[in-house]
């Protein structure tokens, strides 16, 4: 319920937010300082807060699919892709974003976007790791700051324009309001979204090189790109995947794609299980028909390799407990703990059926087995708080979220359940304060501001905590300000 309150409140104001954004571009004159004449780029950490900026705006207008699991393995999986490419500044924030388009996308300062279609499309970890090695090589060859040099000698830059594009992409078919908002620039901002030819032809390149440096298949960008291809060959103008809007593929850049990865020795790769297990993990998580997926998913129980058949197993269990069918759930997480015993999206599937039983201490009891082996485990420790937040245990949660206020401090997620926690506990000033760091990822300011003068006046006999307080209020005015 808290949730859908601080939702429903952040994007009420969120179109006000974004057109604020715009004012303030068109009247502040003050650009970002370019580099040297030769390169024509502004600095990381123009790049960095420009980025911070984007994020908390399309958290405000765009539905994220805050799912520790998730977000877990993609963090992972593109610190292994960061940590082999040519990217300097490694600060990267990831926004999983619940749609099931195919879409990706970089924003400047770190910012990657996926959407979750994208686990429908790429067939092969090393598949979804070619969209994503191609998006870390726009942010590594800075393509963006590039755009920004030759935008502001046209003077035909409109970063508020950049940021909105993005957002229209990942709400695609969402609210009427903010197609409103959109549709009188849709055009041209669509057309900001795309690199020239060259600079998508170099991120391809850079691409691949990531791929090869991370012990990926090189070649996995070309069989993507076929994908797509395939894929949108068959569709109308307004079907076509969000991605090859402004990624367009070609006959040429297929074939220069295999090109380019012939300069890397052919290998056999073994198929990744723990991808195909995030890939029926999204599918249940999103699953809008339990029923007809549940057929689905019992039905592929026998069909493909033995890591699809494993996921379809997990994916079943998952819409079964949905469904509140804990035992027959219970029959095939067995199943899949016997062969193995230290998977942790299984054991966490299986906390979840006694918690959603409202069983949460058998849940905990499990939780903690799994974490004596993977202590600060992030998906098992948010799992943990939740189940102590079942079991009417607020200050056990507390002292598992706390820390990961202070480690993931970005973590929308992380606030949330921190208020309910705060909440269950009877600390009203911790409500507000973590509803504020929650309204600050979101950009909405005003309803920080708001947050936090309600716990002012209840700390005002605590010089520690109003101290923090203040500062705190400093910082959001600071923000607005900028």
């Amino acid at each position: 319920m808290l949730r859908r309150l601080l939702t429903a409140t952040i994007f009420s104001v969120a179109t006000s937010v974004v057109t604020a954004m715009g004012q303030a571009q068109a009247a502040d004159n003050d650009l970002p300082t370019f580099g040297d004449s030769t390169s024509g780029i502004i600095s990381l950490e123009q790049e960095r807060a420009l980025g911070q900026q984007f994020l908390r705006s399309i958290r405000a207008q765009a539905p994220t699919l805050d799912d520790p699991i998730l977000q877990d393995y993609l963090e992972h999986l593109i610190y292994k892709l960061a940590s082999n490419s040519q990217l300097k500044d490694r600060r990267i924030d990831l926004i999983l974003i619940e749609n099931p388009t195919l879409n990706a996308f970089a924003a400047p300062g770190g910012i990657i976007g996926v959407h979750h279609g994208l686990f429908y499309y790429g067939q092969t970890e090393h598949e979804m790791s070619a969209i994503l090695a191609h998006e870390i090589a726009h942010l590594s060859q800075r393509h963006f700051a590039r755009k920004l040099a030759e935008g502001k000698k046209n003077s035909a830059i409109n970063i508020a324009g950049f940021i909105g594009a993005i957002i229209l992409a990942a709400t695609a078919g969402g609210d009427a309001a903010l197609a409103a908002f959109t549709g009188a620039q849709g055009y041209s901002q669509n057309e900001f979204l795309k690199y020239s030819r060259e600079r998508e032809a170099e991120a391809d390149r850079v691409g691949i090189d990531t791929l090869a440096q991370s012990g990926m298949d090189p070649r996995a960008m070309a069989y993507m790109f076929e994908r797509l291809q395939r894929a949108s060959r068959y569709s109308d103008g307004d079907r076509i995947p969000e991605f090859l809007r402004t990624h367009p593929v070609t006959k040429n850049r297929v074939a220069d794609s295999y090109n380019q990865a012939g300069n890397y020795p052919k290998e056999i790769y073994g198929a990744s299980l723990d991808y195909q297990i995030m890939r029926a993990r999204a599918r249940a998580l999103t699953s809008n028909n339990v029923p007809d997926d549940i057929t689905r998913f019992r039905a592929q129980l026998t069909q493909g390799s033995n890591e699809q058949r494993i996921a379809n197993m997990y994916g079943l269990s998952l819409l079964l407990t949905r469904e509140l069918k804990f035992d027959e759930a219970r029959v095939y997480i067995n199943r899949l703990r016997e062969q193995y015993p230290l998977n942790i999206a299984f054991r966490i599937a299986e906390a979840e059926t006694y918690e959603e039983a409202q069983q949460p201490d058998i849940a905990l009891e499990l939780l903690e087995e799994a974490l004596a082996l993977s202590p600060g485990n992030y998906p098992l420790s948010v799992n943990y708080a939740e189940a102590f937040l079942a079991a009417r245990k607020p200050h056990a949660a507390l002292d598992v979220l706390v820390p990961f206020s202070v480690d993931r401090p970005n973590d929308e997620y992380i606030w949330y359940l921190l208020a309910e926690a705060y909440g269950l506990a009877n600390n009203i000033p911790g409500v507000h304060e973590a509803r504020a760091e929650y309204f600050v990822l979101n950009g909405a300011f005003d309803l920080a501001i708001k947050q936090l003068g309600y716990a002012l006046p209840l700390v005002r006999h605590n010089f520690q905590k109003s101290a923090r307080i203040q500062q705190r209020l400093e910082d959001i005015w600071a923000m607005k300000g900028s």
